[in-house]
């Protein structure tokens, strides 16, 4: 009976982060709002309204695995990774 209540309890988890597994778009979104949140300047938050969604697309790239995604976007030569989970980001390299 246990058993059947874990099994029971993982796959309601697989489904649920299955249907909130973050699309690129939302990725861009929270992207161009973290950029923002760390500028000081309005010129820059400007500029960021302005051409960031564009920008952060096209250095972007997403691999889909059903229950999480992974977003790496390099620019600048620098290169960052993120999980998306449970329509969340989690940072988990920056070079």
């Amino acid at each position: 009976m246990k058993k059947l209540i874990i099994i029971g309890a993982l796959a309601i988890c697989l489904i649920i982060s299955a249907q909130t597994n973050p699309t690129k778009g939302e990725f861009v979104s929270w992207a161009k709002e973290e950029l923002k949140s760390e500028s000081k300047n309005k010129y820059l938050d400007f500029g960021i309204d302005l051409l960031g969604e564009k920008l952060i697309s096209s250095v972007t790239t997403n691999k889909d695995y059903v229950f999480f995604s992974i977003y790496e976007v390099k620019a600048f030569d620098k290169q960052i990774k993120v999980v998306g989970l449970f329509n969340h980001f989690i940072p988990i390299s920056k070079k």
